[in-house]
């Protein structure tokens, strides 16, 4: 299956706006993650992303669907 992952803040800086990613079906969030830094597009701590799958923020263990749309982006700060 594929989907359209978009990356937000200092990652849309470093990667550019989006990319399509194929992965296996039944794959989560974190399985994307993974597959990307694998793959040498970003080396960056999963753990210190936050993810929106279709504008719902989600934690990494929710299942993609083929033509999910996949947001990637570093914690918020200020106050």
């Amino acid at each position: 299956m594929r989907i359209k992952v978009i990356f937000f803040a200092e990652l849309k800086e470093m990667f550019g706006s989006s990319c399509l990613v194929d992965i296996r079906e039944g794959a989560t969030i974190q399985d994307a993650v993974h597959l990307l830094a694998q793959s040498g597009r970003f080396p960056l701590n999963a753990a210190s992303l936050r993810y929106a799958l279709n504008e719902n923020f989600e934690t990494p263990d929710k299942k993609l669907s083929n033509n999910d749309e996949l947001a990637l982006m570093t914690p918020m700060s200020g106050g």
